[in-house]
């Protein structure tokens, strides 16, 4: 949730692609995954409880664009340090130009990080590790 918080300190309207059931298919432990529904619900919650849900809306994302390259006035994308990730806004931000769009601003924000060095993520939590808040680093 660092990346949405953070998202919502820069943004004016924060507009979040959520990934549907299908785009989760080959994905490892697919069967620990929630649905779309459930992950979308448990979003809104988060973000009425934390954020501003009057800046906020949320789509789902059927291909690995997102939609971003045809997304006429979207000014910046917001992503993890994950080499793929910051590879695939580069890649969509080419698609852009190709579709007569202006670029937009790729922000890369840091993953959170556990005790020992490696990113915090749900592949972790599902596989049933647990952290403790204050072993995070941001």
């Amino acid at each position: 949730m660092h990346i949405l918080r953070t998202a919502f300190k820069l943004g004016k309207q924060v507009d979040i692609g959520l990934t549907t059931d299908q785009m989760l298919e080959f994905k490892s432990d697919r069967r620990l995954i929630q649905t779309y529904d459930e992950r979308k619900d448990i979003l809104e919650k988060f973000i009425e409880d934390e954020l501003d849900p009057a800046r906020a809306s949320v789509f789902p994302i059927r291909t690995t664009e997102g939609g971003a390259d045809t997304m006429e006035d979207l000014e910046a994308l917001i992503v993890s340090d994950e080499i793929g990730v910051v590879q695939t806004a580069f890649d969509i931000n080419q698609m852009r130009i190709e579709n007569g769009l202006r670029r937009f601003h790729i922000i890369v924000i840091p993953r959170v990080r556990t005790q020992d060095g490696r990113p915090l993520s749900s592949s972790r939590i599902r596989r049933g590790e647990t952290f403790h808040q204050d072993d995070l680093v941001y």
